[in-house]
């Protein structure tokens, strides 16, 4: 079995090479006359077909062809570690927001390709995720965060608090539900809370972030069964079915359940509940990034440019229904399904963009289902997850910011 795992290994090792790295040269096959522009994105194949109509117009323009490879953030991570350590045909690649403090090892700094008016488009939040060393590296690409989804037919009235969010849990046993399984989608989810906490990620230990365990650790005895293993499609079918009333999701869930006929008719977005230092969410989503010997660094930063106008990213938002960078127009139907989202854009906040953020997530999600799922206090939970930072083993966020 070990044999046939390395195997495996290696092949898919050579077919991100060939895929991404020297995808301009055909892996082997018949070399083009004209110019190709590959931009690796983390799309579904459908998605990259809606992404190829998007760009026609760019290749009109700039007698271009813009070749769109899908492919998974870790696979285009690697196809930029190989990038950068021999030319490569990669000229620019979609990474997800937790790649970015590796990421900028690989990238070529594009400090003078952003003006004021372009920076306008995103939060400062945004922005100040894709500088590393006082150099800017990437640009938002696709942005989310997270509303409230609500039932509303049976939520009238959707908590604005804390203690009415607590009250609504306990009133209705099991429609409440959080996204815990093992993953960052926990995390997302909890930083919210922790945030509105007045808490950091950096000091899980403080008093205002086990303000937030304290509260996790009151609403989870009436969280729906599920919220152990729900993640975002999984929790969202609940919410569909009607066995959830009330969860935290990205922009995609009004989406999907606008295409069911659901929103909103039955469901709607609303902003999460303030806990006592204000509001929160998270940002997440895609940034592009030019990577280091990219074979058409102008034609890449031309593209770049193209995207930080107003009438490209609403035609985006349009093309792919990405909500994030372009508010739905006052009074039109998106407007009200994303009304949630449009309120929670003042409160995005990023996840620190530091190399250890895989370690510090995963402290993370072990202190979340403590308390969530197995039943220990707030002080246990911080300490059986974060201690071992003390002996210098895992990832100190406050040290490396």
């Amino acid at each position: 079995m070990k044999a046939l795992a390395g195997s495996s290994a290696r092949a898919r090792c050579r077919a991100i090479l060939c895929i991404l790295a020297t995808l301009a040269a055909g892996c082997g096959g018949p070399e083009s006359t004209s110019t190709r522009l590959n931009i690796a994105l983390a799309v579904f194949p459908a998605e990259a077909a809606r992404y190829r109509s998007f760009v026609a117009d760019f290749e009109s323009r700039h007698r271009v062809r813009i070749n769109i490879i899908a492919q998974g953030y870790g696979d285009i991570l690697q196809a930029m570690r190989v990038q950068a350590g021999a030319r490569g045909n990669l000229d620019l690649v979609e990474l997800d927001l937790a790649m970015l403090a590796e990421a900028h090892n690989y990238a070529q700094p594009i400090d003078d390709q952003v003006s004021a008016p372009e920076r306008a488009l995103f939060t400062n939040a945004a922005w100040a995720a894709a500088q590393s060393g006082g150099h800017l590296y990437f640009v938002p690409h696709r942005l989310m965060w997270q509303a409230m989804i609500y039932n509303r037919q049976k939520v009238p009235t959707p908590p604005s608090t804390w203690d009415e969010l607590a009250q609504f849990a306990r009133n209705n046993p099991g429609k409440l539900a959080i996204k815990a399984a093992r993953y960052e989608g926990a995390v997302c989810d909890a930083l919210a809370f922790v945030w509105s906490a007045g808490g950091d990620e950096c000091h899980p230990e403080s008093p205002a972030s086990l303000r937030a365990f304290d509260f996790f650790k009151s609403i989870a005895p009436n969280l729906n069964n599920e919220s152990a293993v729900f993640r975002e499609m999984s929790v969202l079918e609940a919410q569909a079915r009607g066995s959830v009333w009330i969860h935290f999701n990205w922009p995609f869930a009004i989406d999907y359940l606008h295409d069911k006929g659901l929103a909103p008719e039955v469901d709607l977005s609303a902003p999460i509940p303030a806990g006592p230092a204000g509001r929160a969410t998270p940002l997440g989503g895609g940034y592009l990034a030019i990577p280091r010997f990219a074979p058409h660094t102008k034609l890449a930063s031309e593209f770049i440019q193209y995207l930080l106008t107003s009438e490209a990213q609403a035609r985006l938002s349009e093309k792919m229904g990405w909500y994030g960078s372009v508010p739905p127009a006052p009074g039109s139907e998106d407007a009200r399904l994303y009304a949630g989202y449009s309120a929670m854009r003042p409160y995005v906040r990023a996840r620190p963009a530091i190399e250890c953020y895989a370690d510090l997530s995963d402290d993370w999600r072990r202190a979340i289902r403590a308390v969530l799922v197995d039943d220990r206090t707030a002080a246990q939970a911080v300490g059986d997850a974060f201690g071992n930072r003390r002996g210098g083993s895992r990832c100190d966020c406050a040290e490396m910011r």
